[in-house]
């Protein structure tokens, strides 16, 4: 055998090893990865049992339940009724003022039919905010409005009508500013979707 043919035969073996080497890590990606959750992945979700600013404390737990399934290159890997377990993190209460409440929270356990946990970590894609209403407002100033033109016409003074309405605008806006805000809530049988911020390895499953 001369020098071309043994450094031909060399050179294929270790080719053929090289491509050997490459498909088996290649498998075994595929296969580990198609259980691996990115960062971002989304799950929609039905709150089971509503939480609220008014009443809801610090470390109140609460859970949501998957309406619809996560797949992965085809494959279920969360199916529907799956459970994501949830915390109160922080708490304000609606206040004097207009003073909205607010909630903190996080999703930190997700639960499988079979009592299977896995530990994630997630947050809410749409921020809670408290509704709000303009009508409401409006009404209470043009309320108050009328109510210093009925106190002017009492006063018999020539400009008391426009003195009372001017008196009744300005406890109108007064009545506004201390009206409580309102409070925020998830409420039970409430559609939302939860945001994973970290990957999660799931189990191998067979839905």
């Amino acid at each position: 055998m001369n020098f071309c043919q043994l450094t031909t035969k060399i050179f294929a073996i270790f080719y053929l090893l090289f491509a050997f080497s490459n498909s088996i890590q290649a498998q075994t990606e595929n296969n580990s990865s198609i259980y691996e959750l990115p960062s971002g992945t989304i799950f929609r979700v039905e709150m089971d049992n509503g939480i609220n600013s008014k009443v809801s404390s610090v470390k109140d737990t609460f859970t949501a339940t998957i309406i619809e399934p996560v797949s992965v290159r085809g494959t279920v890997v969360i199916p529907i009724g799956a459970v994501i377990e949830g915390k109160v993190l922080k708490v304000k209460r609606a206040a004097i003022g207009n003073k909205n409440g607010s909630l903190q929270v996080s999703f930190e356990t997700l639960k499988f039919a079979d009592g299977e946990k896995r530990e994630i970590r997630g947050v809410l894609v749409e921020e809670l905010v408290a509704a709000t209403s303009q009508a409401t407002t409006a009404l209470t100033i043009v309320g108050s409005t009328a109510l210093g033109g009925l106190f002017g016409a009492v006063s018999k003074v020539d400009n008391g009508v426009l003195i009372g309405a001017g008196i009744g605008a300005g406890a109108g806006t007064g009545i506004a500013y201390l009206r409580k805000g309102k409070d925020v809530k998830i409420e039970t049988k409430e559609k939302f979707e939860i945001r994973l911020i970290r990957e999660v390895i799931l189990p191998v499953r067979d839905f």
